[in-house]
C-alpha cells in the first residue's frame, strides 16, 4: 500500500463525510492536497492573521481560543482528529483575519489545501460546497452553545463539568494541570478558580496537591455539574 492510499484510508476512518468526494470526480481535491506535519507548541494563526490553508486533521489536537482587553483567555474549542476549524472555514470562504488564536497542543498531522486549491475546490465540486456547510452547521451549534454556558451557567457548575471530561479522560488518575489553565480554559482568574476549587476539596468532592488535582468523589463532583 502506497503512502498516499494509507493517508487517505485513514481521511476515511476520520471523516467518514468525505467518501463522496473519494467516490467522484471531486477526488482531484484529494489528489492535490499535502501532507503536513506541526510541531507541538506551534502557532497556527493568531488573531487578524490571514488563513491560507485548509487542513483535514489526522492527528493531535488544536485549541481555539480567544484574549480579553485584560489578558484573559477563554476556549472556543478544540479541532480534533474528524473535525474542521469552524473560524479557519470563515477566513477562507471570506477573506477575512482570523478572529481568535489557535495552537497546537500536539503534533499534528493532516493533510492541507493552499487557498488556490481550496477556491477551485469550492468553485468545482458541488460535494465539496456541501460538505463544508454541513461542518459549518455542526459546528455554530457548539459555539452557541458555549455562548450559552458562559452566558447562564455559573462557573462552578462550569468548572465541575470540566473536571468532570477531564477525569473521564483520564480514566479517573490525577489531572496533571494548575488553577490557571484551568483559568485560561474557562475564560476567568486563577483566584476565582483556586477559590472553587477550595470549596470543591471542602466538599471532599477532590484534593488538591501543587500542579495536581486528585478525584475523591465522581459522584460530589456529578452533584456540583447538575446543580
Amino acid at each position: 500500500m502506497s503512502a498516499l492510499t494509507e493517508i487517505r484510508e485513514l481521511l476515511r476512518c476520520q471523516y467518514p463525510e468525505v467518501e463522496n468526494l473519494l467516490e467522484s470526480a471531486s477526488q482531484t481535491i484529494l489528489a492535490s492536497a499535502n501532507p503536513s506535519r506541526i510541531p507541538a507548541g506551534t502557532h497556527l494563526f493568531r488573531e487578524s492573521e490571514r488563513c491560507r490553508h485548509f487542513m483535514w486533521l489526522l492527528q493531535g489536537t488544536v485549541r481555539v481560543f480567544k484574549h480579553s482587553p485584560s489578558g484573559r483567555e477563554i476556549t472556543l474549542y478544540r479541532v480534533k482528529p474528524g473535525e474542521l476549524c469552524v473560524l479557519s472555514l470563515q477566513c477562507l470562504l471570506g477573506d477575512e483575519g482570523f478572529p481568535a488564536e489557535a495552537v497546537a497542543e500536539t503534533e499534528l498531522y493532516g493533510l492541507t489545501l493552499d487557498q488556490r486549491e481550496f477556491d477551485r475546490a469550492i468553485d468545482d465540486s458541488k460535494e465539496f460546497r456541501r460538505y463544508l456547510l454541513k461542518i459549518l452547521s455542526r459546528r455554530i451549534g457548539d459555539v452557541m452553545q458555549l455562548i450559552s454556558e458562559v452566558t447562564f451557567q455559573r462557573l462552578d457548575l462550569r468548572l465541575a463539568c470540566v473536571l468532570g471530561q477531564l477525569f473521564e479522560r483520564s480514566s479517573g488518575e490525577p489531572l496533571l494541570i494548575t488553577h490557571a489553565q484551568l483559568a485560561r480554559e474557562l475564560g476567568t482568574t486563577r483566584e476565582m478558580i483556586s477559590r472553587i476549587l477550595k470549596e470543591f476539596e471542602y466538599q471532599e468532592c477532590i484534593q488538591l496537591s501543587r500542579g495536581e488535582i486528585h478525584l475523591v468523589s465522581r459522584e460530589g463532583l456529578n452533584w456540583f455539574s447538575r446543580s
